[in-house]
């Protein structure tokens, strides 16, 4: 098997993969030597903020001198990017080894009788298995969707649980309200394992605290009282917090947005009270540097600076006010080239009615996959607007044509489904 073999396999399962609440994962994982009973994890579920928060932890202890695994879904290059070491994606070669030992030992269990695990599943035992034989001090692992039955909920025993911020999305798997969301992603939530809790909607708090009852599972709920917000830039931002009798002073951050500051103070919960336990050491010198030098690419990312292009996977209607609201922090003067490709499985019409306002022009294109909401379907919605529209399947011509029709001193702000963010970021990246 090679580097191209292994992917192809990896994306393969989905057409005869099969999932069946977690029982396939366990097996698969009990196969392996069960390899997520050896890891210190910390669980990560969540709508929105999830995959911030998680870099944020990873880079935290990163600069701590401890040796961190970070899982997170989904990609936006390569998949690569999906296990990460320290700052480093999964080299081929290593990723080769897992994908084998797992391929192995799946077509055991076909021949037994049991059911093909799904493409997911498949991922989440990779990743186990290859930070397991990299010797991860830590492994900090997000959820894939929802939370119970989710691949990564094979693991009984992480040393902490958090959930990030709760909003409409996969509402057709989740469920329509908030209190039957916040249900499926408190399916993480382990006997006696304590959880950090960004605050949430009355629904979704009260779903939280009523299952971290039951388990016996003691909540730390995230406090934003004490923040004391400081500078703000297109360039990072910076804020001071107190968590309970420690002072994190001139935190500095390089992922904008004032939600982006929520999330860090959620990772920094976690990181103080796993301290507070005498599970973790750091200085607030790890900290400061842990946190600036954190990246997630995809999430207001900015790719260039004539003309200001910004890219960020804002897909559902939570993080499409997110959204707006820091382009209403830093953009309130500036007309705005949006380039939009969405999922038909979003709120659609929410997402946009958020971020429509804004725009001086549209550029309407399709992310790829049968998912995919043709142009069409976006005009439809942006017709009342009465705003200039452009229609332009194809992503790259998309893009160039944001670029044509951007007046001098406007900014093109490229947003919606990840898969679409992916492809646009390479294109920009691969400009002359």
């Amino acid at each position: 098997m090679n580097y191209q073999e292994a992917l192809n396999y990896i994306h393969g399962t989905y057409k005869f993969g099969k999932k069946i609440g977690l029982t396939n994962i366990r097996d698969l994982l009990q196969r392996l030597g069960n390899p997520e009973k050896q890891l210190k994890i910390i669980h990560i579920a969540g709508t929105n903020g999830k995959g911030s928060v998680s870099s944020f932890i990873h880079g935290g202890l990163s600069a701590a001198g401890y040796r961190v695994g970070l899982f997170t879904s989904p990609y936006l290059e390569t998949f690569r990017e999906r296990m990460q070491i320290n700052g480093m994606k999964i080299s081929e070669d290593h990723l080769i080894q897992s994908t084998s030992k797992v391929k192995k030992t799946i077509e055991e269990m076909v021949k037994e009788g049991k059911h093909h695990p799904s493409e997911f599943e498949v991922v989440t035992a990779i990743a186990l298995d290859y930070f397991h034989n990299r010797s991860v001090d830590y492994l900090v692992f997000e959820v894939g969707l929802g939370g119970r039955f989710d691949a990564t909920n094979a693991v009984d025993h992480p040393i902490l649980s958090i959930i990030t911020n709760i909003g409409y999305d996969h509402t057709e798997y989740l469920g329509d309200t908030l209190d039957k969301i916040a249900y499926e992603k408190a399916g993480i939530i382990k006997e006696k394992t304590p959880v950090i809790v960004y605050p949430q909607a009355k629904e979704a708090w009260e779903t939280i605290e009523r299952v971290a009852k039951n388990k016996k599972a003691p909540i730390i709920p995230v406090d934003f009282s004490t923040l004391v917000p400081e500078e703000s830039s297109l360039k990072e931002q910076s804020f001071s917090v107190t968590l309970g009798k420690t002072a994190y002073a001139s935190i500095r951050i390089r992922l904008l947005g004032p939600y982006q500051i929520y999330n860090c103070i959620t990772a920094l919960t976690a990181l103080d009270y796993l301290k507070s336990q005498g599970e973790i050491t750091y200085s607030l010198e790890n900290i400061q540097e842990g946190f600036y030098n954190t990246t997630w690419p995809g999430r207001f990312e900015i790719l260039r600076d004539k003309p200001l292009t910004i890219i960020d996977g804002a897909h559902n209607p939570q993080a499409a006010k997110a959204l707006r609201e820091t382009l209403g922090k830093h953009l309130s003067n500036t007309s705005i080239t949006f380039v939009i490709g969405m999922l038909l499985d979003k709120d659609v019409l929410s997402f946009l009615q958020e971020i429509a306002p804004l725009g001086a022009r549209f550029i309407l294109t399709k992310p790829f996959g049968p998912r995919a909401a043709e142009p069409k379907y976006l005009e439809k919605k942006l017709l009342p607007y009465g705003k200039p529209l452009y229609l332009e399947p194809a992503v790259a011509k998309a893009i160039d044509q944001a670029f044509l029709v951007n007046p001098e001193g406007d900014a093109i702000v490229i947003v919606g489904s990840l898969y679409m963010i992916g492809e646009a970021r390479t294109y920009i990246r691969n400009m002359a």
